[in-house]
């Protein structure tokens, strides 16, 4: 089953204020403190159908005893009222997030959330609507992360970019079957028409593939992560993205990101949520 996200616009370019954590160190009970920073925009799209949760990004004690939680949620534009898809499984893993075991599994537990904001979002729009989702918890220096659709996910390290999630789409379904029969060669994927239809989104009837950390990834200071919808991930290109993410504060980022965004100009631009996460020392 797949389902192409809608790429219609109104022809207009909008933009909406951004919404920033204020920028403070914040212990998180490793080695190192965190910075948090966020992006929101709405593109050349009538409405905003993306959502974001970061939780405990203030709050020191909290953040030593449950670590930090950031989601960012991309509603499907083309399915039943993407706004209201992507809000749920937002809540619903906020709420998850909260009542972990922090003595379990956490990929485990950050799996189990993303099923049941899924399971909520078919509930509450009936299989007719559905959202990407890309969350990660950083808890002692560590990371765990997971994500549904196409939204991205990545590590700026050392000078270098690292896509850590994979796309659930028709592309990569194709690349892996090509791989199957013993052929290596893309283009097939490139070229299909439906190359970006996704194979896999919250509140759809049949839900069950995830992609993220099965072991937690050890995060070191000068680490910084970076969470969005593909409003940024497919609209920025890695160079672009590795610039913009040079420097020690997460909001000025955040504002090199949008001005790249903004300078692409691109006539259908989706809308665009990022949250971006420095490891300090």
């Amino acid at each position: 089953m797949f389902f192409r996200k809608n790429k219609k616009s109104s022809g207009k370019r909008n933009r909406i204020p951004r919404t920033e954590a204020p920028f403070h160190p914040v212990e998180n009970g490793g080695a190192f403190s965190c910075r948090i920073g966020n992006l929101q925009g709405i593109g050349a799209r009538q409405r905003q159908e993306d959502s974001f949760c970061i939780v405990n990004a203030i709050d020191q004690k909290k953040m030593k005893e449950q670590g930090l939680f950031f989601a960012v949620c991309d509603g499907m534009g083309g399915m039943k009222d993407g706004k209201a898809a992507s809000e749920a499984a937002a809540a619903c893993l906020r709420g998850s997030f909260e009542r972990m075991d922090r003595t379990g599994d956490l990929a485990v537990s950050l799996k189990e959330a993303v099923c049941a904001a899924s399971k909520e979002v078919e509930r509450l729009l009936g299989g007719q609507g559905g959202s990407t989702v890309v969350a990660g918890i950083l808890f002692n220096d560590l990371l765990y992360y997971i994500s549904v659709g196409d939204s991205c996910f990545y590590l700026k390290r050392d000078g270098h970019l690292y896509r850590l999630n994979r796309e659930h789409n028709m592309r990569n379904e194709i690349y892996l079957e090509c791989i199957r029969k013993g052929m290596i060669d893309p283009t097939d994927g490139r070229q299909d028409p439906e190359s970006a239809a996704l194979t896999q989104f919250l509140g759809m009837s049949g839900f069950g593939e995830t992609d993220g950390s099965v072991r937690p990834l050890p995060l070191k200071a000068g680490d910084v992560l970076l969470a969005c919808s593909d409003g940024v991930g497919g609209t920025l290109s890695e160079t672009q993205l590795l610039d913009a993410l040079e420097g020690d504060d997460p909001a000025l980022m955040c504002r090199k990101l949008e001005d790249e965004i903004v300078a692409c100009f691109k006539p259908h631009q989706d809308n665009y949520t990022a949250v971006v996460v420095k490891c300090c020392g």
